[in-house]
Protein backbone atom coordinates (compact mmCIF):
# COMPACT_ATOMS: atom_id res chain seq x y z
CA UNK A 1 0.00 0.00 0.00
CA UNK A 2 1.61 3.26 -1.17
CA UNK A 3 0.86 6.25 1.01
CA UNK A 4 0.11 9.60 -0.71
CA UNK A 5 1.50 12.76 0.81
CA UNK A 6 -0.60 14.76 3.24
CA UNK A 7 -0.68 17.71 0.79
CA UNK A 8 -1.83 15.52 -2.13
CA UNK A 9 -4.57 14.03 -0.01
CA UNK A 10 -5.74 17.44 1.18
CA UNK A 11 -6.17 18.58 -2.44
CA UNK A 12 -8.11 15.45 -3.43
CA UNK A 13 -10.31 15.71 -0.33
CA UNK A 14 -11.16 19.33 -1.19
CA UNK A 15 -12.17 18.31 -4.71
CA UNK A 16 -14.29 15.48 -3.33
CA UNK A 17 -16.05 17.90 -1.00
CA UNK A 18 -17.05 20.15 -3.93
CA UNK A 19 -18.35 17.15 -5.86
CA UNK A 20 -20.35 15.94 -2.87
CA UNK A 21 -21.80 19.40 -2.31
CA UNK A 22 -22.84 19.62 -5.94
CA UNK A 23 -24.46 16.21 -5.76
CA UNK A 24 -26.44 17.21 -2.68
CA UNK A 25 -27.67 20.30 -4.47
CA UNK A 26 -29.25 18.26 -7.26
CA UNK A 27 -31.51 16.24 -4.95
CA UNK A 28 -35.13 16.42 -6.12
CA UNK A 29 -36.73 15.68 -2.77
CA UNK A 30 -36.17 17.14 0.67
CA UNK A 31 -35.71 14.63 3.49
CA UNK A 32 -37.83 14.77 6.63
CA UNK A 33 -34.74 14.51 8.86
CA UNK A 34 -31.10 15.43 8.21
CA UNK A 35 -28.30 13.86 10.25
CA UNK A 36 -24.95 15.64 10.33
CA UNK A 37 -22.32 13.01 11.14
CA UNK A 38 -18.75 14.15 11.74
CA UNK A 39 -15.40 12.69 12.76
CA UNK A 40 -11.74 13.64 12.91
CA UNK A 41 -10.29 11.04 10.54
CA UNK A 42 -9.66 11.83 6.84
CA UNK A 43 -11.79 10.75 3.90
CA UNK A 44 -9.67 7.67 3.15
CA UNK A 45 -9.78 6.26 6.69
CA UNK A 46 -11.96 3.22 7.55
CA UNK A 47 -13.94 5.31 10.06
CA UNK A 48 -15.12 7.49 7.19
CA UNK A 49 -16.00 4.41 5.14
CA UNK A 50 -18.01 3.27 8.18
CA UNK A 51 -19.88 6.57 8.36
CA UNK A 52 -20.67 6.23 4.66
CA UNK A 53 -22.01 2.74 5.33
CA UNK A 54 -24.32 4.21 7.98
CA UNK A 55 -25.44 6.81 5.45
CA UNK A 56 -26.11 4.17 2.80
CA UNK A 57 -28.24 1.97 5.05
CA UNK A 58 -30.13 4.82 6.76
CA UNK A 59 -31.06 6.58 3.53
CA UNK A 60 -32.06 3.36 1.76
CA UNK A 61 -34.13 1.88 4.58
CA UNK A 62 -35.87 5.19 5.27
CA UNK A 63 -36.74 5.54 1.57
CA UNK A 64 -35.14 8.98 1.58
CA UNK A 65 -36.92 10.31 4.68
CA UNK A 66 -33.53 10.45 6.42
CA UNK A 67 -30.61 12.26 4.81
CA UNK A 68 -27.12 11.73 6.23
CA UNK A 69 -24.37 14.28 5.63
CA UNK A 70 -20.91 12.87 6.35
CA UNK A 71 -18.17 15.28 7.45
CA UNK A 72 -14.71 13.72 7.91
CA UNK A 73 -11.40 15.42 8.75
CA UNK A 74 -12.67 17.76 11.51
CA UNK A 75 -14.96 19.67 9.14
CA UNK A 76 -17.41 20.18 12.02
CA UNK A 77 -14.70 21.20 14.48
CA UNK A 78 -12.18 19.43 16.70
CA UNK A 79 -13.20 16.10 18.20
CA UNK A 80 -13.79 17.78 21.55
CA UNK A 81 -16.05 20.31 19.82
CA UNK A 82 -17.94 17.62 17.91
CA UNK A 83 -18.55 15.61 21.08
CA UNK A 84 -19.80 18.73 22.83
CA UNK A 85 -21.89 19.53 19.76
CA UNK A 86 -23.59 16.14 19.99
CA UNK A 87 -24.29 16.74 23.66
CA UNK A 88 -25.82 20.18 22.97
CA UNK A 89 -27.56 19.24 19.73
CA UNK A 90 -25.48 21.43 17.39
CA UNK A 91 -24.12 18.22 15.82
CA UNK A 92 -26.39 15.21 15.32
CA UNK A 93 -23.78 12.45 15.47
CA UNK A 94 -20.06 11.82 15.74
CA UNK A 95 -17.84 8.76 15.60
CA UNK A 96 -15.02 8.99 18.12
CA UNK A 97 -12.97 7.16 20.73
CA UNK A 98 -14.52 6.13 24.02
CA UNK A 99 -11.42 7.72 25.59
CA UNK A 100 -12.86 11.19 24.86
CA UNK A 101 -16.23 10.18 26.35
CA UNK A 102 -14.63 8.54 29.37
CA UNK A 103 -12.46 11.58 29.91
CA UNK A 104 -15.25 14.15 29.73
CA UNK A 105 -18.72 12.66 30.20
CA UNK A 106 -18.95 9.12 31.61
CA UNK A 107 -15.93 7.72 33.51
CA UNK A 108 -17.26 4.16 33.42
CA UNK A 109 -15.86 3.91 29.88
CA UNK A 110 -12.38 4.27 31.34
CA UNK A 111 -12.68 0.77 32.81
CA UNK A 112 -12.00 -0.52 29.29
CA UNK A 113 -9.13 1.90 28.67
CA UNK A 114 -6.54 0.48 31.05
CA UNK A 115 -3.18 -0.62 29.61
CA UNK A 116 -3.06 -4.14 28.18
CA UNK A 117 -6.52 -4.98 29.57
CA UNK A 118 -8.05 -5.45 26.12
CA UNK A 119 -5.81 -7.11 23.55
CA UNK A 120 -6.23 -8.86 20.24
CA UNK A 121 -6.34 -12.22 22.00
CA UNK A 122 -9.31 -11.27 24.20
CA UNK A 123 -11.06 -8.47 22.28
CA UNK A 124 -13.97 -10.80 21.42
CA UNK A 125 -14.93 -10.73 25.12
CA UNK A 126 -15.07 -6.93 24.97
CA UNK A 127 -17.23 -6.96 21.84
CA UNK A 128 -19.66 -9.40 23.44
CA UNK A 129 -19.88 -7.17 26.53
CA UNK A 130 -20.35 -3.94 24.57
CA UNK A 131 -23.01 -5.57 22.38
CA UNK A 132 -24.75 -6.98 25.47
CA UNK A 133 -25.72 -5.95 28.99
CA UNK A 134 -22.57 -3.95 29.70
CA UNK A 135 -23.20 -1.85 26.61
CA UNK A 136 -26.80 -1.24 27.67
CA UNK A 137 -25.64 -0.09 31.10
CA UNK A 138 -23.12 2.30 29.58
CA UNK A 139 -25.77 3.61 27.19
CA UNK A 140 -28.21 4.32 30.02
CA UNK A 141 -25.66 6.24 32.09
CA UNK A 142 -24.39 8.26 29.12
CA UNK A 143 -27.92 9.28 28.14
CA UNK A 144 -28.10 11.34 31.33
CA UNK A 145 -25.80 13.91 29.67
CA UNK A 146 -27.78 13.90 26.43
CA UNK A 147 -25.65 11.51 24.35
CA UNK A 148 -26.95 8.19 23.02
CA UNK A 149 -24.48 5.40 22.21
CA UNK A 150 -25.64 3.79 18.97
CA UNK A 151 -22.90 1.15 18.76
CA UNK A 152 -19.19 0.47 18.96
CA UNK A 153 -16.49 -0.10 16.38
CA UNK A 154 -12.72 -0.66 16.47
CA UNK A 155 -10.12 2.03 16.62
CA UNK A 156 -7.78 -0.82 17.45
CA UNK A 157 -4.38 -1.52 18.96
CA UNK A 158 -2.53 1.70 19.70
CA UNK A 159 1.21 1.86 18.99
CA UNK A 160 3.92 4.44 19.69
CA UNK A 161 5.56 6.58 17.00
CA UNK A 162 8.31 9.10 17.69
CA UNK A 163 11.08 11.11 16.06
CA UNK A 164 13.86 10.40 18.58
CA UNK A 165 14.69 6.71 18.92
CA UNK A 166 13.47 3.13 18.76
CA UNK A 167 11.20 2.24 21.68
CA UNK A 168 11.92 -1.31 22.86
CA UNK A 169 11.37 -1.15 26.63
CA UNK A 170 9.79 1.38 29.02
CA UNK A 171 13.15 3.01 29.77
CA UNK A 172 13.32 4.15 26.14
CA UNK A 173 10.36 6.48 26.79
CA UNK A 174 12.24 8.53 29.38
CA UNK A 175 11.71 12.23 28.66
CA UNK A 176 9.81 11.63 25.42
CA UNK A 177 7.14 14.31 24.88
CA UNK A 178 4.12 12.32 23.72
CA UNK A 179 0.62 13.39 22.73
CA UNK A 180 -2.26 11.42 24.21
CA UNK A 181 -6.03 11.60 23.98
CA UNK A 182 -7.60 13.80 26.70
CA UNK A 183 -8.10 10.91 29.11
CA UNK A 184 -6.65 10.60 32.63
CA UNK A 185 -6.04 6.85 32.35
CA UNK A 186 -3.92 7.41 29.24
CA UNK A 187 -2.00 10.25 30.87
CA UNK A 188 -1.36 8.24 34.06
CA UNK A 189 -0.18 5.27 32.00
CA UNK A 190 2.53 7.18 30.18
CA UNK A 191 3.60 9.09 33.27
CA UNK A 192 4.11 5.72 34.92
CA UNK A 193 6.18 4.60 31.92
CA UNK A 194 8.48 7.60 32.36
CA UNK A 195 7.35 9.66 29.37
CA UNK A 196 6.32 13.32 29.37
CA UNK A 197 2.67 13.09 28.22
CA UNK A 198 0.36 15.90 27.17
CA UNK A 199 -3.33 15.79 26.25
CA UNK A 200 -4.07 17.24 22.82
CA UNK A 201 -7.01 17.12 20.43
CA UNK A 202 -6.34 15.01 17.37
CA UNK A 203 -6.74 17.97 15.01
CA UNK A 204 -3.54 19.51 16.40
CA UNK A 205 -1.28 16.45 16.33
CA UNK A 206 0.31 16.61 12.87
CA UNK A 207 1.39 20.24 13.16
CA UNK A 208 2.65 19.68 16.73
CA UNK A 209 4.81 16.80 15.50
CA UNK A 210 5.98 18.79 12.49
CA UNK A 211 6.98 21.78 14.61
CA UNK A 212 8.67 19.68 17.30
CA UNK A 213 6.24 20.72 20.03
CA UNK A 214 5.93 17.01 20.78
CA UNK A 215 8.22 14.09 19.93
CA UNK A 216 5.70 11.30 19.78
CA UNK A 217 2.11 10.15 19.54
CA UNK A 218 0.31 6.80 19.75
CA UNK A 219 -2.36 5.43 17.42
CA UNK A 220 -3.28 2.34 15.38
CA UNK A 221 -1.55 1.74 12.04
CA UNK A 222 -4.51 2.95 9.94
CA UNK A 223 -4.61 6.34 11.68
CA UNK A 224 -0.83 6.71 11.46
CA UNK A 225 -0.95 5.92 7.72
CA UNK A 226 -4.00 7.90 6.60
CA UNK A 227 -2.88 10.98 8.54
CA UNK A 228 0.62 10.71 7.05
CA UNK A 229 2.37 10.76 10.42
CA UNK A 230 5.20 8.87 8.69
CA UNK A 231 6.12 12.24 7.14
CA UNK A 232 7.02 13.62 10.58
CA UNK A 233 7.83 10.47 12.57
CA UNK A 234 10.66 8.01 11.98
CA UNK A 235 10.06 5.21 14.49
CA UNK A 236 7.05 2.96 15.10
CA UNK A 237 6.97 0.47 17.98
CA UNK A 238 4.13 -2.08 17.98
CA UNK A 239 3.40 -1.95 21.69
CA UNK A 240 -0.40 -2.39 21.52
CA UNK A 241 -0.59 -0.78 24.97
CA UNK A 242 -4.28 0.17 24.62
CA UNK A 243 -7.02 -1.39 22.51
CA UNK A 244 -9.28 1.51 21.67
CA UNK A 245 -12.97 1.52 20.75
CA UNK A 246 -14.97 4.07 18.75
CA UNK A 247 -18.49 4.95 19.74
CA UNK A 248 -21.14 6.12 17.31
CA UNK A 249 -22.65 8.91 19.43
CA UNK A 250 -25.99 10.59 18.72
CA UNK A 251 -27.78 13.52 20.31
CA UNK A 252 -30.43 11.85 22.45
CA UNK A 253 -33.05 14.56 21.96
CA UNK A 254 -32.71 14.20 18.19
CA UNK A 255 -33.12 10.44 18.42
CA UNK A 256 -36.16 10.81 20.68
CA UNK A 257 -37.94 13.11 18.22
CA UNK A 258 -37.63 10.62 15.37
CA UNK A 259 -40.79 8.60 14.60
CA UNK A 260 -40.60 5.04 15.94
CA UNK A 261 -40.02 3.54 12.49
CA UNK A 262 -37.09 5.87 11.83
CA UNK A 263 -35.61 5.14 15.25
CA UNK A 264 -35.52 1.51 14.12
CA UNK A 265 -33.89 2.55 10.85
CA UNK A 266 -31.05 4.54 12.44
CA UNK A 267 -30.54 1.84 15.06
CA UNK A 268 -30.24 -0.83 12.38
CA UNK A 269 -28.01 1.40 10.24
CA UNK A 270 -25.74 1.87 13.27
CA UNK A 271 -25.55 -1.89 13.85
CA UNK A 272 -24.72 -2.52 10.20
CA UNK A 273 -22.05 0.18 10.20
CA UNK A 274 -20.39 -1.26 13.31
CA UNK A 275 -20.30 -4.77 11.81
CA UNK A 276 -18.83 -3.26 8.65
CA UNK A 277 -16.06 -1.47 10.54
CA UNK A 278 -15.08 -4.48 12.64
CA UNK A 279 -14.65 -6.57 9.51
CA UNK A 280 -12.83 -3.80 7.64
CA UNK A 281 -10.36 -3.20 10.47
CA UNK A 282 -9.39 -6.87 10.54
CA UNK A 283 -8.95 -6.98 6.78
CA UNK A 284 -6.94 -3.77 6.39
CA UNK A 285 -4.65 -3.52 9.44
CA UNK A 286 -1.73 -5.52 8.01
CA UNK A 287 -1.84 -3.58 4.75
CA UNK A 288 -1.54 -0.23 6.51
CA UNK A 289 1.44 -1.50 8.50
CA UNK A 290 3.15 -2.73 5.35
CA UNK A 291 2.51 0.65 3.71
CA UNK A 292 4.22 2.43 6.59
CA UNK A 293 7.26 0.20 6.24
CA UNK A 294 7.44 0.90 2.51
CA UNK A 295 7.11 4.62 3.25
CA UNK A 296 10.32 4.43 5.27
CA UNK A 297 9.22 4.10 8.89
CA UNK A 298 11.44 1.95 11.08
CA UNK A 299 8.98 -0.53 12.57
CA UNK A 300 9.93 -2.47 15.68
CA UNK A 301 8.02 -5.41 17.12
CA UNK A 302 8.88 -5.79 20.82
CA UNK A 303 9.51 -9.34 21.97
CA UNK A 304 7.18 -11.06 24.43
CA UNK A 305 9.74 -10.38 27.15
CA UNK A 306 9.90 -6.68 26.27
CA UNK A 307 6.10 -6.36 26.18
CA UNK A 308 5.99 -8.00 29.61
CA UNK A 309 8.17 -5.17 30.89
CA UNK A 310 5.59 -2.65 29.67
CA UNK A 311 2.79 -4.61 31.31
CA UNK A 312 4.64 -4.89 34.62
CA UNK A 313 5.57 -1.20 34.57
CA UNK A 314 1.92 -0.15 34.13
CA UNK A 315 0.48 -2.30 36.93
CA UNK A 316 0.37 0.68 39.36
CA UNK A 317 -2.15 2.35 37.03
CA UNK A 318 -4.71 -0.34 37.95
CA UNK A 319 -4.37 0.23 41.69
CA UNK A 320 -4.67 3.99 41.27
CA UNK A 321 -7.69 3.63 38.98
CA UNK A 322 -9.54 1.36 41.40
CA UNK A 323 -8.75 3.64 44.34
CA UNK A 324 -10.21 6.63 42.46
CA UNK A 325 -13.20 4.82 40.92
CA UNK A 326 -16.65 5.91 42.11
CA UNK A 327 -18.33 2.70 40.95
CA UNK A 328 -15.88 0.00 42.00
CA UNK A 329 -18.41 -2.77 41.37
CA UNK A 330 -18.65 -1.77 37.71
CA UNK A 331 -14.85 -1.74 37.37
CA UNK A 332 -14.64 -5.22 38.90
CA UNK A 333 -17.34 -6.44 36.52
CA UNK A 334 -15.39 -5.19 33.50
CA UNK A 335 -12.14 -6.67 34.73
CA UNK A 336 -13.80 -10.02 35.37
CA UNK A 337 -15.23 -10.05 31.85
CA UNK A 338 -11.77 -9.39 30.46
CA UNK A 339 -10.19 -12.13 32.58
CA UNK A 340 -8.51 -9.95 35.20
CA UNK A 341 -9.35 -10.92 38.79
Amino acid sequence: MKLPTRRAFALSATAAAFIAAAACGTSAFAADFTIRLGASQPADHPMTATMNRFKEVAEKESAGRVKVEVYPANQLGSQVQMNEGVKSGLVTMTYSSIAYIGGNYEPKYNSLMLPFLVRKDNVDKAWAALDGELGKELQQTLERVGIKAMGYGPIGSRHITNSKREIKVPADLAGIKIRLQPNKVHIDTFKTLGANPTAMDFSEVYSALQQGVIDAQENPADIIATNRFNEVQKYLSLTGHFYDFAGLWMNKAYYDKLPADLQKVVTHASQEAMKFHRKLYTEKEAGYLEGLKKAGMQVYQPSAEELKKFQTATEPVYAKFMADAKDKAFVQKVWKIMGRD
